[in-house]
């Protein structure tokens, strides 16, 4: 009664459609790239021991999942340009605190949230492009919009590398970067398409009730997420406190992760491609099941020559986790959903970005730097197993009938 019909366009229409918000997201990620690294090293570099800045990161995390409870209701009320606007300036200052204060705790306040406004900003630019787009197109839209995630990601790593003769300048950087973003999207002529008000009642009983239909409907979108919210939050912040664990220096870890980054684009199109015309949750298990391979490989090589060439390909594999499980889930729900479908995965995604810091900084502190890919491999291991399993077990989410 309510769906909305999603016409399949040209690519040059389309992406015509959503330019000024792909170049807004692209700052945002560059600046939140360097921001995250930044608070990694400068904790470490502060003496701050790594179990705390465990916590310190994950508490961007807890931010996330918190905010997923109520920004799709902000999004509905007041609209995808205001509601990006507003959290925009809210990440502006809360990073502006970083740059002027160095005490842990109200770091880990900044962090949560920064991870509050952020997880809305993610919400209006998926389910911006989520409504431009059909089933058909879908993987291929959502790989462009990882492209440009893990691109601008690497991006920020090589910032690190500019001569900043003081500190706390990196997260002056980040919060002008911050502020650019705000002009594309304000400043656009396209619309995107228009959402009803929230229903009336409890935020939290709503959001309860897009979970529990996400999780009838395609159940390894949920899992998937936990999993790779999990993966991915622990690569960006505990990866540099691994290496400099290992002894490297705030350079040589920028150049790391810069190199690894780039390395994250190369499988994007092409398994988009391929999930468009296969099935999702197969292709998943079987990138799952490779990445848990070079994690085992990756804990016997750690400060060899392999272990750059390794990491990159392991990082290009193991990004599109994320993309293959938004394709599961929006294949599954009606396109009334999408804010909320948004909703859902970034929320459970972030409940796994909170526990990947924390685990891996205890694994890392029992056993040193090798614990970061120990962790790796179980994360992996398991996502690949449950997706074979879904495979087997579960009927394909798309020929379920609506609820």
């Amino acid at each position: 009664m309510h769906s909305v019909t999603v016409v399949e366009h040209s690519w040059r229409s389309m992406l015509r459609a959503v330019a000024s918000l792909l170049l807004a997201y692209a700052l945002l990620v560059v600046g939140n790239a360097l921001g995250s690294t930044e608070t990694s090293l400068s904790l470490l570099a502060n003496g701050v021991p790594v179990a705390v800045a465990g916590m310190v990161q994950s508490a961007y995390y807890a931010g996330f999942f918190l905010g997923g409870f109520f920004c799709s209701g902000m999004i509905r009320q007041y609209g995808h340009h205001r509601t990006f606007a507003t959290l925009t300036a809210i990440i502006c200052v809360l990073t502006l605190c970083q740059a002027l204060f160095t005490t842990p705790w109200l770091w880990l306040l900044a962090r949560l949230g920064n991870g509050l406004a952020m997880v809305g900003i993610y919400m209006v630019v998926e389910s911006w492009l989520n409504g431009c787009v059909s089933n058909s197109q879908r993987g291929q839209l959502f790989s462009l919009y990882l492209i440009i995630s893990y691109l601008g990601a690497s991006a920020g790593q090589w910032l690190l590398k500019l001569p900043f003769s003081q500190t706390g300048w990196p997260f002056i950087i980040v919060a002008m970067l911050f502020a650019l973003a705000i002009i594309p999207v304000t400043l656009t002529q396209q619309r995107p398409q228009v959402l009803a008000a929230p229903p009336p009642g409890n935020v939290l009983a709503r959001a309860m009730r897009t979970l529990r239909l996400l999780g009838r409907r395609a159940p390894l979108s949920l899992a998937g997420a936990v999993l790779a919210g999990c993966f991915n939050s622990a690569f960006y912040t505990m990866l540099p406190a691994m290496l400099s664990q290992s002894g490297r220096t705030a350079p040589d870890i920028a150049s790391f992760m810069g190199l690894a980054l780039l390395a994250a684009p190369l499988l994007q199109w092409p398994m988009g491609k391929w999930a468009d015309s296969s099935d999702r949750a197969t292709l998943l298990a079987r990138c799952a099941l490779v990445v848990a391979v070079l994690s085992l490989m990756l804990t016997q090589l750690l400060n060899t020559g392999w272990m750059l060439p390794l990491v990159m390909v392991y990082v290009s594999v193991a990004f599109t986790f994320y993309g293959t499980l938004s394709g599961i889930a929006n294949d599954a729900m009606p396109s009334r959903h999408r804010v909320e479908v948004s909703a859902s995965l970034l929320m459970v995604y972030a409940l796994g970005g909170t526990l990947g810091p924390l685990l891996c900084s205890s694994v890392m502190a029992a056993i040193g730097p090798a614990g970061y890919f120990v962790v790796s491999l179980g994360l992996s291991a398991t996502l690949g197993g449950y997706a074979w399993w879904t495979v087997k077990r579960w009927p394909l989410p798309s020929l379920l009938p609506p609820r």
